[in-house]
């Protein structure tokens, strides 16, 4: 049996994937994240918690054995956190990362789309820049997904475009990338050593359409 590390294990997007993997597959689901008291009630034995830093890279190590893929969403110093992880599977020989970065980091986002999700993000574009670099850098297999502004919608509706082309639409529910991290998983090869950006159709504008 398969085991996912799910790191920053009590963000809405991880919340999502961790409820896939265990309706939709056999793996066992390791999750990660500083306060073990915020995680949801899942009533699985295939649920193993660890509590640590993700900043810090032999708390990671503690959490590696045995695991097979890392899925990591988390947010704050995102630099310092991608090189933990990078350090810390490659000192246990974990392969398989996917990683959440954000929109715009590479100013790939249409005109007034661009600006205004600069205005919003401000300096953290910066960080998840560095933190997609470090991993690029990395021997990791991994799939840097850089999502669209964030729905709660019930749905999973996404297109996908590649790093150096121009970023589609504005928004994409949490549970459509959820459910391509868990496709991901469990078909290592798809999007390997990609950097993706990942959307909802026919959402295009200057800003997501709720704002």
């Amino acid at each position: 049996m398969k085991t996912v590390l799910i790191i920053g294990a009590n963000g809405k997007v991880s919340i999502e994937a961790t409820k896939i993997f265990l309706e939709n597959t056999t793996y066992n689901v390791d999750l990660f994240l500083r306060n073990a008291h915020r995680i949801p009630d899942y009533r699985s034995n295939r649920i193993t918690v660890y509590e640590g830093d993700a900043k810090n890279e032999q708390d990671i190590v503690k959490a590696l054995d045995k695991v097979d893929v890392v899925f990591a969403s988390l947010s704050g110093s995102m630099d310092a956190e991608a090189t933990a992880i990078v350090n810390a599977m490659a000192q246990k020989n974990v392969s398989r990362l996917i990683f959440i970065a954000a929109p715009g980091i590479y100013d790939e986002l249409p005109d007034k789309f661009n600006q205004f999700n600069k205005e919003q993000f401000g300096n953290k574009l910066l960080k998840y820049c560095k933190a997609a670099d470090i991993i690029e850098a990395s021997n990791l297999d991994y799939t840097i997904i850089r999502p669209a502004w964030f729905t709660f919608k019930n749905e999973t509706d996404y297109e996908v475009t590649q790093k150096g082309e121009q970023f589609k639409g504005t928004e994409v529910s949490r549970k459509s990338v959820a459910n391509l991290a868990v496709k991901i998983a469990k078909n290592p090869s798809l999007h390997s050593k990609e950097n993706i950006g990942v959307n909802k159709p026919n959402t295009d504008g200057d800003k997501p359409a709720w704002m």
